[in-house]
């Protein structure tokens, strides 16, 4: 089954260069048994899902290098990142150079925006989390550690990599893996990136943009969450009812896949076969 994940980690060996960009080496996808929840899995009747990533799949050439030059973005984009929204949702990039390091993916990067790199100074979103394409092959069976799972990942491709607040992959997987935030940290990132947009629309009126109103965005972000998860609830108890979930009509643009808001895709099994960096 072809499924798309959001995977996090931290931002290591951080440099400022003189024009205010940042450099720095992300260390994600690690090796070994994460566990999700059974919604993000399209398993809504278990409560947790272990999940294997083999080293002989993470470390995988073409794994390795699926991550290479792929875009940064502020919160993961609901249909990935194309040639046709990179504009929309770049705000930095990946270099080259992938390489093992330990039982972790090593990846130097670039932030280059200034909302973005606003968002990291002032914690909004000081990890990252890897959005990725894979087959989940669902089967039972120990890892080498002597974890139990329930299914294993194949054939890992990489489609870009999001600042987000929080990591599943432990405090090694800061600015890659992604793990279930709360809402406070679903409504800051969904500022920030309101934020983001506000300075992209009026960058060209320079001193004479309109101020970004901090107040009615946060107000506006926490209706949005508020209404998201009324409508997974929904869709969790008529799935419990009937096998069969809709999918949320929602206008969450930020960190939703990863904290498992995404439940209703899961729920039908909404894979995307993005080409995972």
């Amino acid at each position: 089954m072809q499924m798309t994940f959001h995977d996090r980690a931290p931002l290591e060996k951080v440099r400022r260069l003189a024009d205010g960009r940042i450099a720095a080496v992300a260390k994600f996808a690690r090796s070994g048994v994460q566990q999700y929840t059974g919604a993000e899995l399209g398993r809504p009747d278990l409560a947790t899902v272990n999940v294997y990533r083999p080293e002989s799949e993470v470390f995988d050439e073409a794994a390795m290098a699926s991550f290479a030059h792929k875009a940064i973005t502020l919160g993961h984009p609901a249909g990935g990142v194309t040639i046709d929204n990179w504009k929309q949702h770049g705000v930095g990039w990946t270099e080259g150079k992938v390489a093992r390091d330990g039982d972790y993916v090593e990846i130097p990067l670039m932030l280059a925006d200034a909302a973005a790199i606003r968002a990291y100074d002032s914690g909004e979103a000081r990890e990252l989390s890897g959005g990725y394409a894979c087959e989940l092959v669902w089967g039972d069976g120990i890892a080498p550690d002597g974890t139990p799972f329930q299914a294993t990942q194949r054939k890992i491709r990489g489609d870009h990599i999001a600042q987000v607040p929080k990591g599943r992959a432990g405090e090694k997987a800061r600015i890659g893996d992604s793990a279930m935030t709360n809402d406070i940290d679903q409504i800051n990132l969904e500022v920030a990136q309101m934020r983001a947009s506000h300075t992209r629309k009026f960058a060209f009126m320079g001193d004479r943009a309109p101020p970004f109103n901090e107040d009615s965005a946060r107000l506006i972000a926490a209706s949005k969450v508020q209404n998201y998860n009324a409508q997974v609830a929904d869709a969790a108890r008529e799935y419990a009812l009937t096998g069969v979930a809709a999918m949320p009509a929602t206008g969450l643009t930020a960190d939703a896949a990863q904290r498992g808001n995404d439940t209703n895709a899961a729920m039908r099994n909404l894979a995307r076969s993005n080409a995972y960096s």
